[in-house]
């Protein structure tokens, strides 16, 4: 009986202390309102409601197919579709949320770093944006999920904006 009880202990310890030692979310799969990278144009319309300011779609030439983007109050979303499952429907490929507004896993702007950092995990560099002076924690994504990455910028230890995005080119 004491072996059953020092095992589902010595278990339960493991999973508690699991997230405060690795990566608690996995930056390629970070939500908002149920959106995230590679959503669909028109479940980004479901979730979200019609966009502020659409661009119309316009060739690009990274991968081929077109891209556009579009903006919410507080969020700007782009999209690409050369590299979708037809090659004509739009997916969101990166994202930035700079308003209280939206939640993204669990965080949002105006958080505090301690906040993101029990949220999003502590396995990220640090960056410094030599403009602002705004400091970038940017969460990397694995190959088989990006490449790409999250990044959370502070503003005197606060969030002033969430991003992610894949990399394309």
């Amino acid at each position: 009986m004491k072996l059953i009880y020092l095992t589902t202990m010595t278990a339960l310890a493991v999973m508690l202390a699991a997230p405060a030692i690795g990566q608690v979310m996995n930056p390629a799969k970070v939500k908002f309102n149920g959106v995230g990278l590679d959503s669909t144009y028109s479940q980004v319309v479901k979730a979200l409601g019609k966009p502020a300011t659409e661009e119309k779609a316009k060739p690009e030439e990274c991968i081929g197919g077109r891209e556009k983007s579009v903006t919410y109050p507080g969020l700007s979303i782009y999209f690409m579709d050369g590299d979708s499952r037809t090659g004509t429907t739009f997916e969101v490929k990166s994202f930035e949320i700079t308003t209280a507004r939206w939640i993204v896993s669990g965080a949002k702007v105006g958080d505090t770093e301690a906040l993101v950092r029990r949220k999003f995990g502590r396995k990220y560099a640090v960056d410094s944006d030599p403009e602002t002076g705004d400091k970038v924690w940017q969460y990397e994504m694995s190959d088989r999920d990006g490449p790409g990455t999250t990044s959370v910028r502070f503003k005197n230890g606060k969030v002033v904006s969430i991003a992610s995005s894949y990399q394309v080119c």
